[in-house]
């Protein structure tokens, strides 16, 4: 399993899949030191994998979303936990974003990749995959296509905000009550637009910042990575226009049809967001690119 024997605070909780099947799933808390010179920020992590006899199939970090601002490695326990019954030992992390480290600063960016060579190291043997929800959707493909196919075996974005200039557009739009008229099939309401812009926007603080980065993804640099997209049809935080670019590009782009950000259906969604809905295309993706990778 590779060495889990870190000290750290651990659990064993169990869970059930959508067959009411049940799965120990170990849990395990620890931090990591920031490499950044002279920062004392200790970056917390969970390490969630279920123990059993079977080889691992991939170490996987799941970046939880939070519209770039709020979120930590507690975020989205039931997608992550879901992604360790597929065999896969997976980490989150509290990473720094929104106000407290904007995108100006590389702060977030130097968290993300501290996190990232710590499973590289710890796990050395295995493949390794990005998952992420929403706003750590855009970090989980803006990141596998800068560390490239040598490190990152598959990338799964789970409703991403892959173009966060177009996400602002779509917001301002909503808040000013012309999304409809301006071609989009649904709109928040304006009260729920300004929040959302204004926690986007402790992040980005500008527009040239969001184009810079919505225009790094509208093609890929490293098509050999597999990449699997998750969106659902009426999703309100993050409409077509946001992934259209990577929708181009991807892999594969899964539309679950009638759904909203948080994809699954209400009675499968529990505290962090439900995932039985998709669980299995993921499987047979992982499968997919990592027999590519033999």
């Amino acid at each position: 399993m590779g060495n889990l024997n870190c000290k750290s605070s651990s659990a064993v909780i169990k869970t059930g899949d959508s067959n009411n099947n049940t799965s120990n799933i170990n849990i395990q808390e620890t931090t990591i030191q920031s490499s950044i010179k002279d920062d004392k920020f200790a970056i917390p992590i969970k390490i969630i994998y279920t123990p059993n006899n079977k080889p691992i199939r991939a170490a996987v970090f799941f970046i939880h979303g939070g519209i770039f601002s709020s979120g930590d490695c507690h975020s989205h326990p039931t997608i992550a936990e879901g992604l360790a019954n597929l065999g896969l030992v997976v980490v989150t992390a509290s990473f720094r974003n929104g106000k407290e480290a904007p995108h100006a600063t590389n702060i977030t960016n130097k968290d993300l990749n501290d996190v990232i060579d710590y499973i590289r190291n710890r796990w050395k043997n295995i493949p390794f995959g990005l998952v992420g929800s929403s706003s750590g959707g855009f970090f989980a493909l803006t990141l596998s296509q800068t560390l490239g196919p040598s490190i990152v075996s598959f990338c799964i974005p789970i409703c991403p905000v892959a173009d966060p200039f177009k996400r602002a557009s779509y917001l301002r739009s909503s808040i000013s009550g012309s999304a409809i008229s301006d071609g989009y099939r649904t709109s928040h309401t304006s009260t729920d637009s300004k929040r959302i812009l204004e926690k986007q926007l402790s992040f980005w603080k500008d527009d040239d910042s969001m184009l810079q980065a919505g225009g790094s993804l509208s093609s890929p640099k490293h098509e050999d990575i597999r990449t699997l997209m998750i969106i659902g049809s009426r999703d309100k935080n993050v409409p077509f226009s946001v992934t259209a670019d990577v929708q181009s590009w991807a892999t594969r782009t899964i539309v679950i049809g009638g759904r909203g950000h948080e994809l699954c259906d209400e009675v499968e969604v529990v505290t962090g967001g439900g995932y039985h809905c998709y669980l299995g295309d993921i499987d047979r993706f992982i499968d997919y690119s990592l027999s590519l990778k033999k």
